[in-house]
C-alpha cells in the first residue's frame, strides 16, 4: 500500500472539497425546438421551479431541489441553456405554443388538433394562427412540445416557457 505524504493528503484534501462545493452534474441533455433550430437542455438536479404558488412571482418560483420533500404538481425541473449552474435558467408552468396556418380551415385545424389529443386549447391573438395548448408542468410540457414538432403537422410548436426576470440596471443620475 502506498503511504501519501502529509502534503500530498493535504492537497488532494483541498481538491476534493472544491470538487464537492461546485455546483452538481448536469448529465442529462434533452432539446427543444424554435421553428427548425434546436436548442439543447440540461436539467439543473440543484434547484425546481415551484408554480402552485399565487401568482407564481417570478422571485418565488426557483428553490432549492433539496427543500422539495416532494414533488408538487405544481413544479417543474430548471433547466440550464448548458451544462453549467451560470447558463440561462427556464422552467415550463406549463403548456406549448403551437402555430398553424392562419388560413387553415377551422374544421381541419379542430381535426389536427384532435387526432394529437388536444383537449384545452386558446388562440393567442385573432386569425393569428398561434394557439397555445395546456399541458401540466415540467417534462410533460417538453415532451409534448417535441412530439407535436416532429409530427410536421405544425409550422411549429415550442413550450411555454418561463424565465426569470432580469433586474433591472440603475442608469447613472444625469447631472
Amino acid at each position: 500500500m502506498m503511504k501519501l505524504s502529509t502534503r500530498s493528503a493535504g492537497a488532494i484534501s483541498l481538491i476534493l472539497a472544491a470538487c464537492l462545493q461546485q455546483s452538481p452534474v448536469m448529465a442529462q441533455q434533452l432539446s427543444w425546438h424554435d421553428g427548425n433550430t434546436r436548442h439543447p437542455l440540461w436539467i439543473d438536479p440543484a434547484l425546481i421551479a415551484d408554480f402552485s404558488g399565487p401568482g407564481s412571482a417570478s422571485d418565488q418560483v426557483l428553490r432549492p431541489a433539496a427543500q422539495a420533500v416532494t414533488k408538487s404538481v405544481g413544479s417543474s425541473p430548471v433547466f440550464r441553456d448548458a451544462p453549467d449552474a451560470q447558463a440561462p435558467a427556464r422552467a415550463l408552468p406549463g403548456g406549448v405554443i403551437v402555430r398553424v396556418s392562419p388560413s387553415l380551415d377551422p374544421a381541419l385545424r379542430q381535426a389536427v388538433f384532435t387526432r394529437h389529443g388536444l383537449n384545452e386549447v386558446r388562440e393567442l391573438g385573432t386569425a393569428s394562427g398561434i394557439w397555445l395548448i395546456a399541458t401540466s408542468p415540467g417534462l410533460p410540457a417538453l415532451e409534448l412540445a417535441n412530439r407535436l414538432h416532429e409530427s410536421g403537422d405544425f409550422i411549429s410548436a415550442s413550450p411555454n416557457w418561463w424565465r426569470p426576470r432580469a433586474p433591472k440596471s440603475r442608469a447613472a443620475p444625469h447631472r
